[in-house]
């Protein structure tokens, strides 16, 4: 896809907005939040478009997360275009940083007149979760398809959120069942909790019988197995700093995607 910066402009606005909905401290955006925004709202409308985004960013893997270049670029000018509240937040530790906001209803209602509704509900949806919790915020896209299997500076790839329009066997299955298969299958599940709910009635009397555990004994003994699982450690590390190096496939194991190991 190419970029679409009508679309992205509009959606940028959008998100401003419907902050501005909040409270008075949720409706003030940065531009993290905005570009992590963008972000989700194509995240979400490529789950039912085999993979293409919606507004034809290039998303890359960059500093843990992800990142749009062009997206940064067109924030200023696509609030300015709305006449959003621009405010500068000085700070002695960091850089300045700006913070934007616009609490216009009309604009809020003309804007979600024209967004898509895939769109709209994933910026409504995320902003509700996060509002303008960056800690939140970036955790949640970090750990997002996309990321987790890609390595820093790749272009993310959606058609990881890509939902299959196949059909399970079990459900093919279910859906065949006769209205008697239905019924019988209704009774199974009323027997089963049934035995269920008896097994833990069963096993709740059985647990109040009451045994006074021995105290623990922290005497030489004890003190001589902690010893010695520390000799089997090996020896201590002395205190300062380390650097860890890790080699490049690590960012495609199967640690950072895969749910089972991770």
């Amino acid at each position: 896809m190419t970029l679409n910066i009508k679309r992205l402009d509009s959606l940028l606005q959008y998100i401003l907005v419907v902050a501005g909905q909040s409270d008075n401290f949720d409706r003030e955006l940065g531009m993290i939040h905005l570009v992590k925004y963008v972000y989700l709202a194509d995240l979400t409308y490529a789950k039912s478009h085999d993979g293409d985004t919606y507004t034809g960013l290039t998303w890359t893997f960059h500093n843990f997360g992800p990142w749009s270049l062009e997206c940064f670029k067109r924030v200023e000018p696509a609030l300015e275009a709305i006449n959003a509240n621009r405010k500068i937040i000085q700070s002695s530790k960091y850089n300045d940083f700006i913070r934007w906001s616009a609490g216009d209803y009309e604009l809020f209602e003309e804007l979600d007149n024209k967004m898509d509704l895939i769109v709209a509900g994933a910026v409504q949806k995320y902003i509700r979760k996060f509002g303008n919790d960056t800690y939140g915020l970036l955790d949640f896209v970090y750990k997002t398809k996309p990321v987790l299997n890609a390595a820093p500076e790749e272009t993310l790839d959606f058609k990881y959120m890509v939902i299959s329009n196949v059909k399970s066997s079990s459900e093919e299955s279910k859906a065949e069942l006769t209205a008697r298969q239905k019924k019988i299958l209704r009774q199974k599940i009323s027997d089963f909790k049934i035995q269920l709910n008896k097994r833990l009635d069963d096993k709740t009397k059985s647990s109040k019988i009451t045994v006074c555990p021995l105290p623990p004994r922290y005497d030489d003994v004890f003190l001589e197995g902690l010893s010695k699982l520390d000799e089997s450690a090996g020896p201590h590390l002395s205190e300062g700093e380390y650097l860890a190096i890790f080699t490049d496939d690590i960012w495609k194991s199967r640690a950072r995607h895969d749910p089972e190991i991770s």
